[in-house]
């Protein structure tokens, strides 16, 4: 067939950077974001009208992705799943697509809800949800409904929830650690093959960038015990700072030693 070639009319901007920061579906755990169309388009007159629209369909590209896969590891399957019954990003055409809810619209910029959009991703199109026909009342997934990975629960200690909250007031950059310990350890947590943890004699740490996360399971939770530098002392005394955080780690460990 005759290759098909797409302009981006857009793009986004989102706190969502890396792939692993991202929600798996848009939920109340990511953080809203805004579009921002192309100048000299005529896309303002494009625009007239969706301010009405409460959500929109936004189709844009999986640009991070430079593969495909056939059969896909989901968080919430034991096995690999055909990649056209699911939402992951490893398609033949790296073709993404999300509900979102409107926030407003202004000039060229059009903000959006919750999402799973990655920064800097190409809008390819947005369409608007239409209550009347986008509506499927008997639809099901039936890999997903008999799923065996069951919902856990997730607790923080006391001493953990302080811990993140001084990391979130401290540096805009780890607002997301609890979003990320919630999508990552939700379900299958202890499956190392999937995701940056492993076990340590008596419990579990996760791994977010130069931070780690020590947890527990007991049968249908995931008690999050504490959060600490992922640097040796050895590392933090030195000068060398290749990702430019052990200002961030030093203030830590002085406060929780």
């Amino acid at each position: 067939m005759t290759p098909i070639t797409f302009n981006p009319i857009g793009v986004l901007k989102s706190d969502q950077v890396e792939p692993y920061q991202a929600s798996r579906q848009p939920d109340g755990l990511s953080q809203e974001a805004v579009i921002t169309l192309n100048n000299g388009q005529n896309f303002e007159q494009a625009l007239t009208d969706l301010g009405g629209c409460t959500h929109l369909w936004i189709i844009y590209a999986f640009h991070k992705n430079e593969n495909w896969k056939p059969l896909v590891q989901t968080p919430r399957s034991n096995r690999k799943i055909g990649v056209f019954a699911t939402r992951a990003p490893y398609r033949p055409n790296p073709i993404g697509m999300s509900l979102v809810k409107l926030e407003k619209v202004e000039g060229l910029n059009i903000y959006i809800g919750p999402n799973d959009i990655l920064n800097g991703t190409p809008i390819l199109d947005i369409k608007p949800f239409h209550p009347e026909s986008d509506v499927a009342e008997d639809a099901h997934i039936e890999w997903l409904e008999s799923s065996v990975t069951p919902k856990m629960s997730i607790t923080f200690s006391p001493l953990a929830s302080e811990q993140l909250e001084y990391l979130e007031n401290q540096n805009s950059d780890l607002e997301q650690i609890k979003s990320f310990i919630y999508r990552q350890l939700e379900y299958d947590p202890t499956n190392d093959k999937k995701k940056r943890v492993e076990f340590n004699q008596s419990y579990w740490i996760l791994a977010y960038r130069t931070w780690r996360i020590d947890f527990i399971v007991q049968d249908d939770t995931v008690a999050i015990l504490g959060i600490r530098t992922g640097y040796s002392d050895e590392d933090l005394a030195s000068a060398e700072d290749q990702y430019q955080d052990k200002a961030i780690h030093r203030l830590f460990v002085k406060s929780f030693q």
